[in-house]
């Protein structure tokens, strides 16, 4: 488990610019590494991780060292690595959407696992099983004599392209040329404790950063984060430690500088509940499947941010303003995500600590609750992201795991009986099942109906199947379960056996 804990820098003025100006040089020479690794993966080559980057080798113009480029391109492979698994899962949802013939699917998916959407040619390992060819992980080929490499039809490989280009369309390439956080190697940045008892009363750290000036670093003293100090200890007492590593983040003040420490993830729990959670904004944050509603208030006080945050857009708009030079609207905006982030990652906290194991999750959505389409659009961007790196902490820190399920029909579908329909839910808080007539409140139904979705979990956790699909599988799932026709209506459950008037 990796975790970073901020510290503010209590330094002069000199060593804040100095650190400040490392951010115009790394962000340019991330910006022109990043185009040299997407033209390389254009051209049908693998993402490079190491570069020998001496400052007389370089085709741009920089003034940073041969050490700081290695650290900026060690962002670069990160960033990037990341880009390349999120096109990873989409182009893998469109192969799973598709009507494409069985052997295609697979070719694709051996394609799309080796990141050649873009080569100009490929062969995959088989073996022959009767008249039937059989994929051979590229790892076990050495073991596999048998193995039978057969070359990717051209017309496969221009699909497979297509299907990157149209994904590589909703997961844009990052723009690593604005970033406001840096991650310094150890080769440049050094971590120390404070030595004398007077600097342990302020100062608790101090981090040796390397320059724009050769020869010049600067040695700037952190204040002491209490958090950061229990964090630390309990990391060392399971074997943990302090990385090398560090974070540098530019504020409008000046900057602050993460800690990073690293310990062994927490053993899975063996005990407890498998709880449901329905995300949304319909009355709460979090309802679960235990019938609680978590997050009401919070819903109140957005409502409340979301008339100012209207109120000063409105204002600005009229006075011919860009929201974004603006910096109240500015620190408005970021006073809302940070209340987004801290609620979410104080309900799952709270959820930690109850006797769960197992949390079953969908798709967040945070449309709804009365907020203007501004303030849905920074929740829901803001609270996706928070979201996914709180639930796979939950799983780090606490021990419980997360099954991600796919989220369409959740809320019209009935947790008793499985029917699915539109009229189910009459209003935001109301359920009532026109199948077997169960009545509940509409979020405690769906996060239910989540956790009912258990023994169906995403591929990989890599996104929701297609609605078609779900929806066929949900109507399959319920009239089998209650010997219904397979055509036919079924909306009105009579009879002792289930039966709809059309079975009858």
């Amino acid at each position: 488990m990796i975790a970073a804990h901020r510290h503010t820098v209590a330094a002069n003025q000199g060593k804040v610019a100095a650190l400040r100006a490392l951010f115009p040089q790394v962000r340019s020479a991330m910006g022109h590494l990043a185009a040299m690794s997407r033209r390389e993966l254009l051209a049908g080559e693998q993402l490079v991780h190491w570069r020998a980057m001496p400052n007389d080798q370089v085709d741009f113009p920089t003034r940073l060292s041969a050490r700081q480029l290695k650290s900026a391109q060690n962002m670069v492979h990160a960033n990037l690595s990341g880009w390349l698994v999120r096109l990873q899962d989409r182009v893998r949802e469109l192969v799973t959407g598709s009507t494409l013939a069985e052997y295609e699917k697979t070719v694709l998916y051996r394609i799309n696992a080796r990141n050649a959407w873009w080569a100009s040619s490929l062969e995959l390992p088989w073996v022959t099983d009767g008249e039937r060819l059989v994929p051979v992980e590229h790892r076990r080929v050495a073991t596999t004599p048998e193995a039978v490499w057969i070359a990717v039809a051209p017309e496969t490989l221009k699909l497979g392209r297509r299907l990157a280009k149209h994904a590589h369309k909703q997961i844009r390439f990052p723009s690593l040329s604005r970033v406001n956080t840096l991650t310094l190697d150890g080769i440049v940045a050094k971590t120390q404790p404070a030595r004398t008892a007077t600097q342990r009363g302020h100062v608790g750290y101090w981090v040796k950063a390397a320059t724009l000036v050769r020869g010049k670093p600067v040695c700037v003293p952190l204040i002491t984060n209490p958090r950061f100090i229990r964090e630390l200890d309990q990391a060392t007492t399971r074997g943990g430690k302090l990385c090398a590593a560090i974070q540098l983040h530019l504020t409008e003040q000046g900057v602050e500088v993460s800690l990073i420490t690293d310990q062994p993830d927490t053993e899975l729990r063996t005990t407890g509940s498998v709880v449901g959670i329905d995300f949304g904004f319909s009355s709460a944050l979090f309802a679960t499947s235990q019938g609680q509603l978590l997050g009401r208030a919070m819903l109140a006080r957005l409502r409340e941010l979301d008339t100012v945050l209207q109120s000063l857009t409105a204002d600005l708009q009229c006075r011919g303003v860009t929201l974004k030079t603006d910096p109240t609207y500015r620190k408005l905006q970021a006073r809302i995500r940070d209340y987004v982030a801290n609620e979410i990652g104080r309900l799952l906290n709270r959820l930690a600590a109850d006797d769960i194991r197992e949390l079953v999750v969908e798709r967040l959505d945070f449309r709804g609750g009365g907020l203007s389409k501004r303030m849905n659009r920074l929740c829901t961007r803001t609270g996706r992201r928070v979201l996914k790196a709180r639930l796979q902490r939950l799983t780090e820190r606490h021990g419980v795991a997360v099954t991600i399920v796919p989220s369409p029909y959740s809320s019209q579908q009935c947790c008793g009986c499985g029917y699915v329909h539109k009229t189910n839910r009459k209003s935001q808080s109301r359920f009532v099942c026109g199948f077997c007539g169960k009545k509940l409140h509409a979020d405690v139904n769906a996060s239910r109906t989540v956790a009912s979705r258990r023994s169906r979990p995403l591929p990989d956790g890599s996104g929701p199947r297609s609605r078609e699909n779900t929806r066929r599988l949900l109507d399959s799932d319920h009239r089998h379960r209650w010997n219904l026709p397979t055509q036919g209506a079924v909306h009105g459950m009579t009879g002792a056996r289930g039966r709809s008037p059309t079975a009858a």
